[in-house]
């Protein structure tokens, strides 16, 4: 048996788009290729290890293979039919070598079916002596030295340049790559992976004579011969010419990628295509920076000028900024008036420099069809190397940047400051953590006891979301839960705690015979989710739970909007016989008037009027609970600390109560341990 001289064969088999396999004596496979799957229908998973599945009697075929073996390491076979796994039949040549891989003897098989490469008669086809040759009548083929020069190289290539093969012989095989520094960068990849004698394969540009303003590519695979010494005597590269496919490619992408109004790289093509140059950036003694810059306004010169103003201001701020800019700065333009640089520099001065100048030259008169409109630019800028690991990551602190100073004021420009930076850190983990904390169950609930404020009797509990991170800690429910309805997060986790929250006051009931209820907060956006009413009818058919029970408290700024939609999903709600409370009355500095017309249940008062009342003694308080109670509304009051405070309560018509002078909120085994004292837990 003849060894085969090609390295790392399952490498190689791997590469190649010639179908192949390589089946050992006995005739279990041990390699097979993409192209052998797509023609044959059957996967790696069905044949590896098991008996060659594509022909009839396995046994008998191997004998044959073998007898035609024994004086020559290759035969071949006439058109001949294989089994697909689908139970069809494919026709295809199939090349034979006899071979030993690891000290396993066996076969190695490539197939030609009907249509594959240039038509060859079965004669020529047996004078084949090398599987490199019939790659080689198949496909764009050269052959190098171990230095990269041209030893060989096939009619087929030669067409691609339209020369001889003796213009070719004895160039380096580089020189035929387009000449672009983007594409060099290709060359370095290949020269890397050559160099540990590994194969390569992936889409090269060359300089063809098809196109003279843009390259040619191939599918190359590059493919290290050694000698038996284990040095590389030469390099066959063989591949196809995928011009057609990378042009279509390239219209997606510029769909996908671009801004369709300045032809500028939007966010997403952006990110994409600059995420390398992140990733092998230098940091030593230079700086990478993102800058956004923001129209301010931009809305108001559309709707005052019309779109047609506001697009021909964008591509004429492009065309003034593209002359500004270092040639080395990437411009790009995320959406509508948000535009956006990536450059380096040494200094920050530098930077704020470069900036300050481009907002000055950019802040000038535009003249637009007859217009002359003058725009102010905010920037927000962030610097690399910081505390990030992505593009994506300095995008977003750019972002955060910019938003700040906006919130100073427009035509500023803001950089990220070292407390930002930290902030930004935060954010970004516990953005990442989100979406993992409700599938791997990281969120749990709390439960604040409510009392009867007259008999100081426990009547129910308020549900609080909470979440303790591995690396983080507690995180606030106000740092994350604005994050969740940003992340459209909120509408899952929203659905889980009514869903937990109803069941553990279900355990309670059965458990302690008491009537009991559950109030539970309602985010605006699962307010409006479809998906909330399935949430309520399926705690109401499946708990077997009163309805009456559970309290779903909504903020004072969604009911004070007095949509139609909003007033019909209220009374949904009241169908189902849920009861409804407005939470924290009276920050939203509304009035009690328009509550008449809301099918409502309950006013929680906020905190905040009875801490005024601990510091002024101010009526406010008690006019608000007064009113309340003239809508027969329940009025809970929150935040109760002090006892002076629930003294006073008691002196009101207040319902109930909920605050740390009875009870913090407390896990599930603190409140079953009160249920059964009917004492308070420690405060």
């Amino acid at each position: 048996m003849a060894p085969l001289r090609d390295f790392p064969v399952n490498e190689f088999i791997d590469a190649i788009a010639v179908p192949c396999c390589y089946v050992a004596t006995d005739g279990s496979v041990s390699l097979w290729n993409q192209a052998a799957e797509r023609l044959l229908g059957w996967t790696q998973r069905d044949v590896l290890q098991h008996p060659l599945p594509i022909v009839h009697q396995l046994a008998q075929t191997l004998e044959g293979w073998s007898t035609q073996l024994l004086h020559r390491p290759y035969s071949t076979t006439v058109m001949t039919p294989f089994l697909h796994k689908d139970g069809t039949t494919v026709y295809a040549t199939a090349y034979i070598q006899a071979c030993s891989i690891e000290k396993q003897n066996g076969y190695l098989l490539a197939f030609l079916p009907k249509g594959f490469g240039p038509l060859m008669s079965n004669e020529q086809f047996n004078f084949l002596h090398h599987f490199q040759e019939m790659i080689k009548q198949s496909t764009h083929y050269l052959a190098t030295n171990d230095k990269g020069e041209i030893i060989d190289v096939n009619a087929i290539f030669c067409r691609l340049f339209d020369v001889t093969d003796q213009q070719l012989l004895g160039r380096n095989w580089f020189e035929l790559l387009d000449p672009s520094q983007e594409n060099r960068m290709i060359e370095n990849e290949v020269s890397v992976a050559l160099a540990t004698d590994k194969i390569w394969n992936g889409e090269v540009p060359v300089a063809c004579s098809k196109h003279t303003d843009k390259p040619c590519w191939l599918n190359l695979t590059v493919v290290p011969i050694l000698s038996d010494s284990g040095e590389v005597i030469q390099y066959t590269a063989f591949g196809f010419d995928v011009t057609e496919k990378k042009r279509l490619e390239q219209e997606v992408n510029d769909l996908a990628y671009r801004n369709d109004l300045t032809g500028l790289l939007n966010k997403k093509g952006f990110l994409h295509q600059y995420e390398d140059f992140f990733n092998q950036f230098d940091q030593q003694d230079r700086y990478l920076h993102v800058a956004l810059l923001d129209i301010d306004r931009f809305k108001i010169i559309n709707e005052s000028f019309g779109s047609r103003i506001g697009n021909e201001l964008l591509v004429q701020i492009k065309d003034r900024a593209v002359k500004l800019l270092p040639e080395s700065t990437v411009f790009f333009h995320p959406s509508g008036g948000l535009f956006g640089l990536l450059f380096t520099e040494e200094s920050k001065e530098e930077v704020f420099q470069l900036l300050r100048q481009l907002q000055h030259e950019l802040q000038r008169p535009f003249r637009v069809y007859h217009h002359s409109i003058m725009v102010s630019l905010s920037i927000g800028c962030v610097y690399y190397p910081s505390a990030t690991t992505s593009l994506d990551d300095l995008y977003t602190r750019a972002e955060s940047a910019l938003f700040k100073g906006k919130q100073i004021g427009v035509g500023t420009i803001q950089f990220v400051t070292k407390d930002m930076d930290a902030a930004f850190s935060r954010q970004i983990h516990i953005e990442k953590a989100l979406y993992k904390a409700l599938e791997e169950k990281h969120f749990y609930l709390e439960y604040q006891p409510k009392y009867n404020v007259k008999t100081d009797q426990l009547i129910g509990f308020e549900a609080l979301l909470r979440w303790h991170h591995a690396e983080l800690g507690q995180i606030p429910p106000a740092e994350f839960i604005p994050l969740a309805e940003e992340m459209a997060l909120i509408v899952p986790i929203n659905n889980w705690v009514i869903l937990e929250a109803a069941k553990q006051l279900k355990q309670w009931q059965s458990q302690f015979n008491q009537p009991l209820s559950m109030a539970i907060n309602i985010s605006p956006n699962q307010f409006r989710s479809e998906s909330f009413l399935n949430t309520l009818r399926n705690i109401k058919q499946q708990l077997m739970l009163d309805p009456s029970d559970l309290i779903l408290e909504i903020t004072e700024n969604l009911v004070m909007q007095q949509t139609d939609e909003i007033i019909e999903r209220m009374n949904q709600i009241k169908r189902l016989n849920y009861r409804l409370s407005i939470d924290d009355f009276g920050t939203g500095y509304s009035s009690l008037q328009y509550l008449k017309s809301f099918p409502v249940d309950e006013l929680k008062v906020d905190k905040v009027f009875l801490d005024d009342w601990m510091t002024s003694k101010s009526h406010l308080l008690d006019v608000i609970i007064h009113l309340g109670k003239g809508l027969n509304l329940h009025v809970v009051a929150e935040g109760v600390e002090d006892e002076a405070m629930l003294e006073h309560l008691k002196t009101t018509d207040c319902d109930a109560f909920q605050g740390f002078l009875f009870a913090k909120p407390s896990s599930p085994a603190q409140i079953e341990q009160l249920l059964h004292s009917k004492k308070t837990p420690d405060a």
